[in-house]
């Protein structure tokens, strides 16, 4: 029987309709099965299962808010990942949920590009364009390789996961209200490179005489990488994370040399930034400031001689102390600083193993070693590579390459370029290289039309992320396979896209409104 003061209308209760306005019979049974098959996935255990099913929910509420869904991968990957492995070493898969992020964000970005109208459509520059056409060919063309379809995937979503945020942010409209978020992405930025002094130093009081003698490779002294994905067992993202410190600090330079940022605050700022240079043994700092150095006041080394020398001064004489610091202080035991100093250059460009053993490759001879096993006797893992993951070796991987087992311990993968030749081959590198050469030349042109202030401090940090990710290529495979440093470079992409966008819609000067008339229309917007 019906319950008293509840009639049923098109098959459900008028009573539950009354508590529930507005909600078609379906929805209220969706919501249902829903509950339901929540419940069941919280009852089997299986977190990465029930981890898909949150974010598959949670993204239906993120499409109509992409700027939310950005500001939760850029805390999530920089500050929220590297406490949570921090705090909790064991939870490394921690990095799947923003790598389902990452691919939401491919999705809400390719909408406006495939889906709109013709004349709607956004047109993106060159070198995203290049990027899309590398991840698709490197995609297709896996599938002609020898490596199983599980090695595939897992490669696709190592090496591109965050290249949703690359998309999603080049796609964005061209608004004032986009302009206000991606300033405030670039201020979130700044804070979490100043977050990264007091991690550093936790890391390197704490962690790193725990680490002292634990042995199976383990060198305490590669804990010390901020909020870059610090694993205890391991070690962690240190040169990523003096990467992104050196950019952020080509920022706060130009931004003091604009007169946008007072020389008290620049100075305090620049200290918090540098001083987590100097608590790790990240020699690839080395290379980065100077250059950053050099691009910073390339304009005054070209109008004003003197103002330039007194900057690079200053610039080779952090240089210098850094590399006294990495040699005379972080010493390994037995060995004096010039031992040190030969050491470095033999695993770098001598025939030295680059983690130690005879059958470990370094930084130059694992491309020297690449070139020996292709060339026309394999022309089509010569120009296409042997598929996405192939060449994985990273320690605890769910799925491995199949190349690592062909050559074991020899670390084929050990730098970016080496992953892109065995997994990308010739074709899948030169789109590489031109993506960094089509993004660096669309900076330097939007770089002669800018005026001073902030925004070249935006532009000029852009460039050197550009210039740091180039050096990549032969110092690490970060670039292919850490959340952190992808991001770093989906984001300097995205955004240097999105300003290329930007300027195309100014108006041309003979069609410019007079002053009077501009303010006007400012007035009424």
């Amino acid at each position: 029987m019906t319950p008293p003061g509840m009639r049923w209308r098109s098959g459900v209760p008028q009573g539950l309709r009354e508590t529930m306005p507005g909600y078609r019979p379906w929805e209220i049974g969706l919501v249902t099965a829903v509950a339901v098959l929540a419940g069941w996935l919280a009852s089997i255990s299986q977190p990465i299962v029930l981890a898909v099913f949150v974010g598959g929910l949670l993204s239906i509420f993120l499409m109509s808010r992409i700027d939310v869904a950005v500001w939760l991968l850029l805390a999530g990957t920089l500050v929220v990942n590297g406490a949570v492995l921090l705090m909790f070493p064991r939870m490394t898969k921690i990095s799947w949920a923003l790598s389902m992020l990452g691919f939401f964000l491919l999705a809400a970005g390719l909408f406006p590009l495939l889906l709109g109208r013709w004349r709607a459509r956004v047109r993106l520059p060159g070198f995203l364009v290049l990027f899309l056409a590398l991840v698709a060919l490197s995609a297709g063309t896996s599938l002609l390789g020898q490596g199983p379809i599980l090695e595939i995937m897992a490669g696709v979503k190592r090496s591109y996961q965050m290249l949703g945020l690359a998309v999603v942010l080049a796609t964005a409209p061209v608004t004032p209200v986009w302009r206000r978020h991606f300033r405030a992405w670039s201020g979130f930025l700044l804070f979490a490179a100043i977050l990264q002094l007091p991690v550093a130093l936790y890391e390197r009081i704490v962690l790193v005489p725990l680490r002292v003698g634990l042995g199976g490779g383990i060198v305490p002294i590669d804990i010390v990488a901020g909020t870059f994905e610090p694993n205890f067992e391991g070690g962690g993202e240190n040169g990523t994370m003096v990467m992104f410190l050196v950019v952020c600090l080509a920022y706060l330079l130009t931004a003091w040399r604009e007169q946008v940022l007072s020389a008290l605050w620049t100075s305090v700022l620049v200290v918090e930034l540098g001083v987590p240079l100097f608590l790790g043994e990240t020699k690839i700092a080395l290379v980065l400031l100077p250059m950053m150095f050099l691009l910073v006041f390339s304009r005054e080394i070209r109008r004003n001689p003197a103002v330039a020398a007194a900057a690079l001064t200053a610039g080779a004489l952090l240089t210098v102390a850094l590399a006294w610091l990495y040699f005379s202080v972080f010493t390994i035991q037995g060995k004096s600083p010039e031992q040190m100093v030969q050491n470095t250059i033999d695993y770098n460009f001598g025939s030295a193993g680059y983690y130690g053993n005879k059958a470990s490759l370094n930084r130059t001879t694992v491309l020297t070693f690449w070139f020996h096993e292709h060339g026309l006797h394999n022309p089509v893992e010569t120009l296409f590579g042997h598929g996405m993951g192939a060449s994985y070796a990273g320690s605890g991987a769910l799925v491995e390459g199949h190349l690592n087992r062909k050559y074991p311990g020899m670390a084929i993968n050990l730098n970016t370029a080496s992953t892109l030749l065995w997994d990308s081959g010739v074709v899948g590198t030169a789109l590489f290289l031109g993506v960094l050469a089509t993004a660096w030349l669309a900076a330097g042109r939007l770089l002669s039309r800018c005026g001073d202030g902030a925004e070249r401090g935006r532009l000029i940090a852009l460039r050197v992320c550009l210039a740091a990710n180039a050096f990549s290529l032969w110092y690490s495979n970060s670039l292919m396979n850490s959340p952190s440093h992808e991001l770093l470079f989906a984001f300097t992409l995205g955004y240097l896209a999105w300003l290329v966008r930007a300027d195309r819609t100014k108006p041309s000067p003979e069609n410019a409104l007079p002053r009077h008339e501009h303010q006007t229309a400012l007035s009424h917007a």
